[in-house]
Formats: structure tokens, sequence, C-alpha cells
């Protein structure tokens, strides 16, 4: 037991070694300068321009302070692309006014021009459109008795002797409703080859003929000779 050793004797053996580090003798490379005595401030402290402050008239503690020395590149570049599409716009809208210009030109230029329209064929178009109507019409109306009667009655008038005997001839499903309405004069004879609503009234002197089909002759015929609206 005689040869044990504490095991701190380590620790105190390296304290020493500390102790005698820091007041050994000053090395002949080191020289101790006295605080403030510094011969000069290293070069990275001097300004480039001493005359000129940075953050003169700044308030560097204020949050609001404007910094209109400060050019952020993100907004610079978002307001050259805004103006670039404002003027891209710009040309873009009147293009598009130009050529609607253009064609409401043309357009008129060409309603304009007589050479352009198929008067012709206009005018054939609006004569069938009116005759089928026209033809329809009379179709579907019928034959009235009162109506066929008093046809028959202008019709004597323009025989040259009013006293003279006549002959009817008309569609034999219209005799029946003549029967009653006649001059004594007048004799209805019935004819299958006369349009049901026409008749031919047959005198010694004088034919007259009346009926759908020539009043549709009569109405093309008018239809034919008036001219297109300009």
């Amino acid at each position: 037991m005689s040869e044990f050793q504490p095991g701190f004797a380590a620790r105190h053996a390296a304290a020493t070694h500390l102790l005698q580090q820091a007041f050994a003798p000053t090395p002949a490379d080191f020289a101790p300068v006295a605080i403030g005595a510094s011969k000069g401030r290293p070069k990275s402290f001097h300004p480039a321009d001493p005359a000129h402050k940075a953050t003169g008239g700044w308030n560097l503690l204020d949050p609001d302070q404007p910094t209109t020395d400060f050019l952020d590149p993100v907004q610079a570049a978002h307001a050259a692309g805004f103006a670039e599409g404002q003027a891209a716009a710009a040309v873009a809208a009147e293009e598009e006014r130009a050529r609607d210009r253009r064609l409401l030109t043309d357009l008129v230029d060409a309603l304009g021009a007589a050479g352009r329209v198929d008067r012709d064929r206009i005018a054939r178009q609006l004569r069938q459109t009116v005759m089928l109507l026209v033809a329809k019409l009379v179709g579907e109306t019928g034959v009235s008795a009162d109506l066929l009667a008093a046809r028959v009655a202008t019709a004597t008038d323009l025989l040259a002797d009013a006293a003279e005997s006549a002959m009817l001839r008309l569609h034999p499903a219209d005799v029946a409703l003549l029967e009653g309405r006649l001059p004594d004069t007048v004799f209805p004879i019935g004819d299958a080859a006369v349009a049901r609503g026409a008749f031919v009234l047959e005198s010694a002197s004088t034919v007259v003929e009346d009926g759908p089909e020539l009043w549709l002759e009569q109405m093309a015929a008018a239809i034919e000779r008036a001219a297109v609206p300009e």
C-alpha cells in the first residue's frame, strides 16, 4: 500500500505546467503594446470616400424610412414587363380596329356595286314566292256561292246584249251552288274541264272567262312588269 498514488496527481501536474507557460519569459518576437497606443486602424476600416456619408439623412432606427436610393430588381422587371405588355396590347387592338374598318369598307362597296347584285334572280324569287302564296290562299279559301253568283252577274253585264241567252259552263260541283241565283237568260252546264271557282260565259256574240287561274296569270303579268326597288 505504500506505492499507492492518488488519481488527481495528473491534474495537479497540468495546472503547474500552465502556470509556468503563463509566467515564462517573453519571446523575442513579441512586443507588448499599451492599450490606446495603436499605430493605426486596419486598412479594412478606411472608407473609400471619407467625405461621402452613405447613410446621410437616414434614420436607421426608423422602419418607415424611405429607401429612395434602393432599386428592387424584381419590381423593376415587373414594371418593365407590364409596360411592354401594355404596348403590345395597344398595337394588337389597333390592328383589329384597322381590320374591322377594312371589312366594313369592303362590305359597303359590295352592297353599293349594282353589278354584284343579281337583280333578275332576286326578282324571280320574289315573283315565285308571291305566286306560291296566292295560289295556296286561293286553293284553301274554297268556292263561295255568293261570290261566284256575284261574279257571274258581273260577267253577264259584259255581254253585248244583256237580253240574249247565254250558256254558263262551270265545274259540276259548282252548279249546285248557283241554283236559284242566276238570271233567267243564263243556263248553267257542268263541265269537268273547268276548274272549281272558274266559269266560261258564252253567248252568240261574247265569251267571258273568269277564275282563279286567270287571276294568277294577271297577277304574274303585273309582277313581271314591276321593277325591283333600288
